[in-house]
């Protein structure tokens, strides 16, 4: 593969040039079918080599320079596990980037409003939010939509023959009433607006927050949790993530965030790190993480860097961690749900523990764990209300237990959850 890509760059058969090693090293590293492709259809490792012989390097302006797509990405991970370039937030510098395309092709009128709207308030706080906690590519596309949905308003309100500096309260409700797919977001836009006293006088509907609504019933949500602890026809990563929802209500994008030195023993018990507080493991789940760690040991995947420690579940190039996306495709095919699951654990966790060691605990704004506890706590007649006829007529109706049940897989305890699935 090497001797097709010394090709594509020089002269065939000559050497490459010395200054050029880590950049090799680098593409070894990809698959090579991706690295060919990316060669021949964008031309960038080409360019990337020009910059190199030229002695200027490859730096990740550079690389932002070219086409950002799937491939441009994936190479981009493999000179960060290089070393070619640091480790950065991708994500964020991401953001930046699509906003610096955007904003240019909006019509003229337009892109002051918006382009203060996205730099002075969308990133601004994105960059503020990355420096408290980590900002994931979910992040990234959250707020692209935010800054879409104020690019669609303004055009809708430009093809109803009007501006910002003549809107009023009509256009907005009009705009409302067509169903807009993110009134929230619409919301956010219109406020920043007012407070920067470009409009004024418009009431801003505001969108009610939703209750959860779908859970698993307990037997359903413990056979899971034994098949995640005991079942060795399924992956092992699968199991591991798969209890970790079931019995901390973690999300799968905190999960694929685990690095190898948040598991750790002492003389008695096993430890992971979750945000900043360690839990006891049970014994079943603490032999998985074991065995998950020799396997990433010797299979010389456990890398993420220098002096990074290594992902707990690495992806392709282990620089990154495992594609969220992918992963969630994996549960699902193995008959592990994760939305149910861990609306259901969190229900169970919430009834033990107050709000703010939930907070701290599983890593959820305090507002959001608040609000789970005024749910949790809420009468069966609201919450039946919010359920389906269908689901009403079909399932039974579990009693809410004080008691805590011991899971018959290798004494986990978990409280059943109060609410049944909807199927």
């Amino acid at each position: 593969m090497l001797a097709k890509i010394t090709t594509l760059l020089g002269d065939e058969g000559s050497v490459p040039d010395a200054r050029m090693k880590p950049m090799f090293d680098a593409l070894a590293a990809v698959s090579p079918g991706s690295v060919h492709t990316w060669a021949v259809n964008d031309g960038s490792v080409t360019g990337l080599a020009e910059l190199v012989r030229a002695g200027r390097g490859i730096t990740h302006e550079e690389i932002d320079k070219l086409p950002q797509n799937a491939r441009t990405h994936h190479i981009r991970a493999a000179f960060v596990a290089a070393g070619v370039v640091p480790q950065r937030n991708e994500a964020l510098a991401q953001l930046q980037l699509w906003v610096d395309r955007i904003v240019p092709t909006l019509p003229a009128q337009h892109q002051p409003v918006i382009r203060a709207y996205a730099e002075w308030h969308i990133v601004r706080r994105a960059r503020l939010r990355s420096a408290r906690r980590p900002f994931r590519p979910g992040a990234d596309a959250a707020n692209r939509q935010r800054i879409q949905c104020a690019i669609n308003f303004l055009s809708w309100l430009a093809d109803a023959g009007s501006s910002i500096g003549t809107l009023a309260q009509h256009h907005v409700d009009t705009y409302f009433a067509t169903g807009p797919s993110n009134a929230r977001a619409l919301g956010t836009f219109l406020a920043w607006m007012q407070a920067r006293r470009l409009i004024t006088g418009i009431e801003i509907p505001r969108e009610k927050d939703g209750l959860p609504q779908r859970f698993q019933d307990y037997e359903d949500h413990a056979e899971q949790l034994r098949r995640c602890l005991t079942d060795d026809e399924l992956p092992l990563e699968v199991r591991i993530v798969g209890a970790l929802i079931r019995l901390y209500a973690m999300r799968v994008t905190r999960i694929v965030e685990l690095t190898c030195d948040r598991f750790h023993r002492d003389d008695t018990h096993a430890y992971l790190v979750i945000e900043q507080n360690a839990v006891v493991l049970p014994p079943s789940l603490a032999a998985l993480f074991d065995e998950l760690i020799r396997r990433r040991r010797s299979g010389g995947r456990a890398y993420s860097g220098p002096g990074v420690p290594a992902w707990m579940f690495p992806g392709r190039p282990p620089s990154r961690h495992r594609n969220t996306t992918a992963l969630q495709r994996d549960l699902t095919k193995y008959g592990l749900p994760t939305l149910t699951a861990r609306n259901s654990a969190m229900i169970a966790n919430i009834s033990d523990l107050e709000p703010v060691v939930v907070s701290d605990l599983f890593g959820v704004a305090a507002k959001t764990a608040h609000k789970w506890a005024q749910f949790a706590q809420a009468s069966w007649a609201t919450y039946l209300a919010a359920r389906s006829a269908d689901t009403q007529s079909r399932r039974p109706r579990v009693s809410a237990s004080p008691s805590i049940r011991s899971h018959p897989a290798d004494g986990v305890r978990t409280r059943p959850a109060r609410h049944n699935a909807q199927r």
